[in-house]
Parts: structure tokens; C-alpha cells; sequence
């Protein structure tokens, strides 16, 4: 192998600027990402408070997590207009919550709540589903149980208040 000087800085000049160009690839560019951090006031954390705490507790960072994504979108009056009008047809808070995460703000695509809303009934097996995709995990069962019993308190509580009411 003959090689003489010349042709040995060449192949190093050559080789310089191909690890000069592979190094130019790899650097990435730092560009500005604009993000927008949205605080909720005073009334929206006490609307949370106040509807996660009607909640079950395996449920409550989960309808924590849900209630503060509405709010995100949605005004306060009617975030607590829809969940009051859920109590007072004696539906269940959790189920209604598990639909509303679902919520899809650029299809508008409310058939699941509005079917529950309008039936009172859905598919257990969606909820499950739902739920396990945000890593709540619960058996059937469990919470079949945990909804009846929410239904009825939420009757219960709407009613217990007429004989206050009435006594005054």
C-alpha cells in the first residue's frame, strides 16, 4: 500500500467533515415551547372538593383528576349544574365521572353521557375499561356495589332535605 502524504491529509480532511457533518445532525436546536399553565381560583378547588368528596374512595384522585379537567374547559356554574342535575335523577356520581373523562372536546362526542343521563344505564365493562386505561384498578363486582350504593345516597340526600324545610 502506496500511499503518499497528499493523499493522507486528504482522507483525513475528508474524514474530518464527515464526523464534522454527523455531529452538525445530532445537535438538536433548543426552540421555545409556549405552555400554558391554568390555576384554578378559589370557587373551582371548592367545587372539586365539594364533588370528589361525594365520591367512593377508590375513586376520589380519579374524580379529583376529572373534575379538574373539566374545569379546565368548562365554567364552574356548569360543571355544577351538570353534576347536580346527575344527583337529582339519583344517578351515580362515579359512573357519570368515568363518562365524562372520556369526553372528546374536538369530535363533541357526549353519546356515552348522554345515553347515561337520559337510560340511567350503561356498560359495566366500558367503565372497567375506562378506568384500567387510567390505572384504577377494580373488579366488576366491587363496583356494581359501589354504584348502587351511590345511587341511594344520592336520593337519600336530596330528600332528607325537604323535612328540614318543612319543619321551619
Amino acid at each position: 500500500m502506496n500511499i503518499d502524504r497528499q493523499e493522507l491529509k486528504d482522507l483525513k480532511k475528508i474524514d474530518r467533515k464527515v464526523k464534522a457533518d454527523e455531529v452538525r445532525k445530532v445537535k438538536l436546536k433548543a426552540r421555545p415551547i409556549n405552555v400554558k399553565i391554568v390555576t384554578l381560583g378559589k370557587e373551582e378547588q371548592k367545587l372539586i372538593r365539594k364533588w370528589s368528596s361525594w365520591c367512593a374512595a377508590p375513586f376520589r384522585e380519579f374524580c379529583t383528576s376529572v373534575l379538574t379537567r373539566l374545569l379546565t374547559y368548562f365554567t364552574s356554574k356548569s360543571v355544577d349544574d351538570l353534576l347536580n342535575e346527575i344527583v337529582r335523577k339519583g344517578l351515580s356520581i362515579e359512573v357519570s365521572l368515568i363518562l365524562l373523562s372520556q369526553y372528546d372536546l374536538m369530535n363533541n362526542n357526549d353519546t356515552s353521557i348522554k345515553d347515561y343521563l337520559n337510560t340511567g344505564k350503561t356498560d359495566i365493562n366500558l367503565l372497567i375499561s375506562i378506568l384500567s386505561k387510567n390505572g384504577v384498578n377494580i373488579n366488576p363486582e366491587e363496583l356494581k356495589r359501589i354504584i348502587e350504593l351511590n345511587k341511594g345516597k344520592a336520593k337519600k340526600s336530596m330528600f332528607s332535605l325537604i323535612p328540614g324545610f318543612l319543619k321551619r
